[in-house]
């Protein structure tokens, strides 16, 4: 059964965001919120599909993108022990995007993320 073209658009876009979230993003940076609430109604018009893939695929998909929301969330808080916090409660994806990627992009986003606010956490208790 071919893939629908709704679920190409929604992976690359997933992709694409997966990336953007892997960079890091000055506080002027918008386009990632953007396309993260472009991924939201992406996945709901994907559910609502006659051919939608299959559930496993779908509830993935749905992880990946309440990961990146959580991340963009997090990233929103004051005190980086907030955000660190915030970030040891999000669940990134279990499974690879594309089939270029050998561990999934949304736990190297994870790793990173929580490296950064630990360092953040670090420099404000050192006073460096």
């Amino acid at each position: 059964m071919p893939v629908p073209r709704a679920e190409l658009k929604l992976v690359r876009l997933l992709s694409r965001c997966e990336a953007l979230a892997a960079d890091r993003r000055g506080p002027d940076e918008w386009r990632l919120e953007k396309y993260v609430s472009a991924l939201e109604e992406m996945l709901l018009d994907l559910k609502k599909h006659s051919s939608k893939p299959a559930p496993e695929v779908l509830n993935e998909y749905s992880r990946k993108v309440d990961f990146l929301k959580g991340l963009l969330e997090a990233d929103k808080l004051s005190s980086s022990s907030e955000k660190a916090l915030a970030n040891q409660f999000l669940a990134p994806g279990r499974t690879p995007t594309t089939t270029k990627e050998r561990t999934p992009a949304t736990k190297t986003v994870h790793l990173q993320t929580k490296a950064r606010y630990t360092g953040e956490m670090r420099n404000e208790l050192l006073g460096t």
